[in-house]
């Protein structure tokens, strides 16, 4: 006697787990998919598709909020193939998922672990996920295999202030990392209490305290060889607040790194400024800056800022004749060496 086989009826929790595997795969929020559609696909009514289509409207899963499209909900859509019906909001939106794309690129990783790292964020973005205009990825001519696995040791060293050891790279002739080597050829090993990874000018920074310098050093993570992390917590021989420019007060980072164009030691001091013409090549480089304009295209502007890295930034702009420093009158002396130099050395 032959027994009947039965499809097994799903379950409420895999129903909602295949609507919102379609939603999350097919919509965003200029595309839907009907009621009538996910009941095909999934194989129960549509009925029962509304229901809980309706519940995940009314709780947001995992924040992310759940809606109907109507067409005139549509009717300024920028897509070329809007349509109604039910969407989740992705969880990045295209210009979120353009920045964090774009993010991964510059930080010249290994080529093929860019693209994974992209075809994930990918996956994050719904039917909007399909970005134009990333250029060929390609791993650069002096990628050094050991930063992506660098960056998450230099991160648990921070998290646990745990001294790090390693050895630091220079460029050969050709281009090639390799490290540092002393007066007798040996290659060079450091010690340095880590404090915080950091993204300047394109440079992927480690702010660390090296234990042969008294100051602040701001290495670049990609030149990183054989890297090693003590395993006893709480062993820097300086905190990073003890570099605070005011004792007793923590240090602030953020504001540290703004007042140096370029990344380097020395203490920031008040810098007077007059610009002509354009205030560009200023708030490119100084977010905190304080301008007052005193005619139709001129300003009078103060920061604080490292003197020899306002010097670097200053010369940036030297041909366009936009900018005047007014003090201190020691970086004006360094300009004013730099132009001889230059003059001297390009007269004939």
């Amino acid at each position: 006697m032959a027994v009947s086989s039965q499809q097994a009826t799903p379950s409420t929790a895999q129903i909602v787990i295949e609507i919102l595997e379609l939603l999350d795969a097919h919509t965003d929020r200029e595309h839907g998919i009907t009621a009538t559609e996910i009941s095909k696909r999934i194989s129960v009514s549509e009925k029962t598709v509304r229901g809980h289509l309706k519940a995940l409207r009314d709780i947001q899963p995992f924040g992310r909020r759940v809606e109907h499209l109507e067409r005139r909900d549509l009717l300024s859509a920028e897509s070329a193939d809007p349509k109604p019906g039910w969407y989740i909001e992705p969880v990045f939106d295209t210009a979120q998922m353009r920045l964090l794309a774009d993010g991964a690129v510059i930080s010249r990783s290994d080529s093929e672990y860019l693209s994974d790292l992209i075809a994930k964020i990918y996956t994050f973005a719904g039917k909007s996920g399909q970005l134009r205009g990333l250029r060929q990825l390609t791993t650069p001519k002096n990628y050094n295999t050991e930063f992506l696995n660098n960056i998450e040791m230099l991160n648990d060293a921070i998290e646990h202030e745990r001294v790090i050891r390693f050895r630091y790279c220079t460029y050969d002739i050709d281009g090639n990392l390799v490290p540092r080597r002393d007066n007798a050829g040996e290659i060079k090993e450091y010690q340095a209490d880590p404090y915080h990874l950091m993204y300047k000018n394109n440079k992927y920074y480690l702010i660390c305290h090296m234990h042969q310098h008294d100051s602040l050093s701001y290495l670049h993570v990609e030149r990183f060889r054989n890297l090693y992390v003590e395993e006893t917590d709480h062993a820097l021989n300086r905190s990073l607040d003890s570099f605070s420019p005011i004792p007793g007060t923590p240090f602030n980072i953020e504001e540290h790194m703004d007042e140096r164009p370029y990344p380097m030691d020395g203490a920031a001091v008040p810098i007077h400024l007059r610009i002509t013409g354009t205030l560009e090549p200023l708030y490119d480089w100084f977010d905190n800056a304080k301008v007052t304009q005193i005619s139709a295209n001129e300003y009078d502007v103060h920061i604080m800022a490292n003197e020899l890295a306002t010097l670097w930034w200053a010369l940036q702009y030297a041909d366009s004749r936009l900018i005047e420093v007014l003090e201190p009158q020691s970086l004006r002396i360094m300009l004013r060496d730099t132009g001889e130099s230059l003059l001297e050395k390009y007269r004939d």
